[in-house]
């Protein structure tokens, strides 16, 4: 297939060659003679003799989106590069599908070519205008003259809801804007040589007072890629718009705190689920931490209105300062949110948005300024956090044996929140029980609660289960309390009357 792309090429050049050089307009008879000299340019020789030696692939480069972004406006402009030193760009073209995927690439996608342009590299981009909710899976492929073919992908997340949330007299006629999201910053700082690896030979409190400037590259770490990058062929059919979203096998980093790779993630199909059984006509769509960090979670640049109703955690622990303030600014216009795991907003980590990696800045006892790292708070915004979502994380080791008197499904210690805001409304107190030497080792013990309350803050609330809720993922009675709670305190909706009719998401 190479040879006879290459033979197509060499004539193409060869006519395009004699036609401009007037040889067919020639002004003499086909076979009379002609004492004139031609000569190839030296680029279309060089780029002749290129690609028959030419076997190394182009490169393609995504620089917009930088990660699979989740989008409201149904608007974007994909940016990349093509690049091969070589022989050279030939050729460049884009295809899109929506999942489920049935092998077909029924969006053709025009590329244009940017002002900025070399023999070796070509800017492109591909303008999107999206009118549909749905998860888009973008594929650019690229030739260059020998005939190399190379591929990269993108995945854009359309979440395109109505900006009104209608009230009824029950949770079917409701059609809540509701949102995931993933922690993928946190699934970052736990891969192998990361902030884990570190924390294991340098100590959490650290072992020295002195600065440490070895190993520093483990707190810089990369980022997951989509879901969809992860699937190939047959594999990719299985996935539909949410799906193509959570990543249930897991991700192509190794979690160093489960001792294998990779790290599924069972978790994520059964809360879904069981969010859409009780909003049947709810809008669900997941979206990443780069997503809330960059506003994503409100309309356009507008951080006054929000795009959804609902955003649910999970083990959300590292967060850029931008998505900390999001998340605050989203409950204040009168947004939901509601952690599932214990432990959220504790470290705060940079996101290097160009090169797809996040670095420690503060937390979990350390700071990192690029150069040194040294000892530092343990939990990063302790103090904002129980103003506004009424608990910070129980530092406890898992294997501790504490128990709960009040557990009405069983839940084994793992990762819990204590109530430090005397304002929360208690929805379940579990009653926490430590060691009988844990308390002589610190008394005021006896006045923690784990619990699971909300919290009101400016027009919208907090609703947080306290304890580590995706490890009860296969608990037929953790999820009958977790459906009473979701839709009489999300909601507000006791058996079938709303306490609530006009939900305002908009702040002053």
């Amino acid at each position: 297939m190479k040879k006879i792309i290459l033979k197509i090429l060499l004539l193409a050049i060869f006519i395009e060659f004699f036609f401009f050089n007037g040889l067919f307009l020639s002004n003499k008879s086909f076979g009379q003679e002609n004492d004139t000299e031609f000569a190839l340019p030296t680029d279309t020789i060089n780029a002749i003799e290129n690609s028959k030696n030419d076997d190394l692939l182009p490169i393609i480069d995504i620089k917009y989106p930088e990660y699979p972004p989740t989008i409201t406006t149904g608007k974007i402009n994909i940016q990349f590069t093509a690049n091969d030193s070589d022989s050279g760009i030939q050729n460049v073209s884009a295809l899109a599908h929506v999942f489920p995927f049935d092998g077909n690439f029924p969006i053709k996608l025009a590329v244009l070519p940017s002002s900025v342009s070399s023999n070796n590299e070509s800017h492109w981009e591909i303008p999107m205008v999206i009118n549909t909710t749905g998860t888009y899976r973008v594929v650019i492929e690229a030739y260059d003259r020998a005939g190399n073919p190379s591929y990269a992908e993108t995945t854009i997340n359309a979440a395109i809801p109505e900006r009104n949330l209608i009230q009824g007299e029950t949770t079917d006629q409701l059609n809540p804007r509701i949102a995931f999201l993933r922690p993928t910053f946190t699934e970052a700082a736990y891969q192998e040589h990361g902030f884990y690896t570190f924390y294991a030979k340098y100590g959490v409190p650290p072992f020295t007072d002195n600065n440490i400037t070895t190993d520093l590259d483990m707190f810089t770490v990369k980022t997951p890629h989509s879901v969809a990058q992860e699937y190939s062929g047959a594999e990719l059919m299985t996935l539909d718009n949410l799906t193509a979203l959570i990543p249930v096998n897991g991700t192509e980093l190794n979690d160093v705190s489960f001792g294998g790779f990779p790290d599924p993630q069972r978790f994520w199909t059964p809360f879904v689920d069981h969010v859409k059984k009780d909003f049947p006509n709810a809008m669900i769509t997941v979206m990443r931490d780069e997503d809330a960090s960059d506003g994503h979670i409100f309309y356009s640049d507008d951080n006054k209105t929000n795009a959804y109703d609902v955003l649910m955690l999970f083990h959300n622990e590292y967060m850029t300062q931008n998505e900390y303030d999001n998340l605050r600014q989203f409950v204040k216009n009168g947004g939901n949110l509601v952690p599932i795991d214990g432990n959220p907003f504790y470290a705060e980590v940079q996101y290097d948005r160009d090169n797809q990696k996040i670095s420690l800045v503060n937390g979990h006892g350390w700071q990192f300024d690029g150069k040194a790292a040294r000892e530092s708070v343990n939990e990063r915004w302790i103090n904002e956090t129980k103003e506004w979502a009424g608990s910070s994380y129980m530092i406890n080791d898992i294997k501790n044996k504490i128990t709960f008197d009040n557990n009405p499904f069983n839940y084994t210690h793992f990762e819990e929140n204590y109530v430090n805001n005397p304002d929360v409304t208690i929805i379940h107190d579990y009653e926490i029980k430590f060691p009988a030497q844990d308390y002589v080792n610190r008394p005021e013990l006896k006045e923690t609660v784990v619990a699971t309350y909300t919290v009101d803050y400016g027009k919208g609330k907090v609703i947080m289960l306290g304890i580590s809720g995706r490890i009860m993922y296969d608990s037929e009675l953790f999820f009958k309390y977790f459906d009473d709670w979701l839709v009489s305190n999300v909601f507000c909706y006791n058996n079938t009357q709303p306490c609530n009719q006009n939900q305002n998401q908009t702040s002053t």
